[in-house]
């Protein structure tokens, strides 16, 4: 039971009770894996308790405290990305779900990035960066996570043969390939059905367009990612410049170094 509710040192008893209640969920869910016999299922369940306990490690490895609203939302995207989305297929059943972890993704690794570099301006005096830096600063570091967690998306499905970057039909294609003139786009339109010849001589039919294999779900991810991140840093500019008098919210989402 207590490693059930193991959580970062001040969290909040409604916190712990979500630890409890996501990890009962995962363990659940590891049993129904495991009796059919799904590897891939195992894996992600594995990770999920794992990235589970990062709050409370980071916290005791850093010395910083880290807010009850800022540990749920993460504890949440965690669980919401993986048992929900990838294991319960609400990526395939909610066609927000997917843009707006991104997004989410993206505002809190913009906090993240807020958060270690105004601790450093704050707690160390020979160090004075101006507002506008640290805003930037926690910019590039959201879009740096988004990034590595495409290539995560990316290596995860040409190893483990799982589909992470959601493939989209569509009804057009752009490409050299497809010209008979070199180096011109040949262009094809109002693309009907695929079909698709195996060497086994099985033919799989795509309905409706062209299978994309993930391209167009990589780009919208970064894009709202780019939109959680630039938000995140404009009120992170402002708290910044103010010296914390104002948008005061914004002490929800950045960690503070413990005394």
């Amino acid at each position: 039971m207590k490693w059930l509710k193991h959580s970062t040192n001040d969290a909040s008893k409604f916190v712990k009770a979500v630890y409890i209640f996501y990890r009962l969920v995962a363990l659940g869910m590891l049993v129904n894996q495991i009796w059919m016999g799904r590897g891939n299922g195992i894996l992600i369940i594995l990770l999920t308790l794992i990235l589970l306990e990062i709050p409370a490690i980071i916290e005791n490895k850093f010395k910083i405290m880290i807010p009850d609203i800022l540990e749920f939302v993460i504890i949440s995207f965690v669980f919401s990305s993986t048992i929900l989305g990838e294991l319960s297929d609400f990526y395939g059943h909610l066609t927000f779900w997917d843009t707006g972890l991104h997004t989410l993704n993206g505002f809190l690794a913009a906090g993240v990035g807020f958060s270690s570099i105004y601790l450093l301006n704050e707690g160390v005096s020979s160090i004075h960066l101006t507002p506008i830096f640290i805003a930037i600063t926690s910019f590039c570091f959201s879009m740096t996570i988004g990034v590595m967690w495409e290539f995560g998306e990316f290596t995860a499905d040409q190893w483990l043969n799982t589909d992470m970057q959601k493939d989209r039909i569509v009804q057009k294609v752009n490409s050299v390939e497809l010209s008979k003139r070199p180096n011109t786009v040949g262009h094809v339109k109002k693309i009907d059905k695929t079909v698709i010849h195996t060497e086994d001589n099985k033919e799989i039919v795509v309905k409706g367009g062209y299978l994309d294999i993930g391209l167009i779900d990589t780009m919208k991810d970064l894009f709202v990612n780019l939109i959680g991140a630039i938000f995140f840093s404009i009120f992170g500019y402002f708290y910044s410049a103010s010296r914390s008098r104002k948008y005061k919210f914004i002490r929800n989402f950045t960690v503070t170094k413990k005394y």
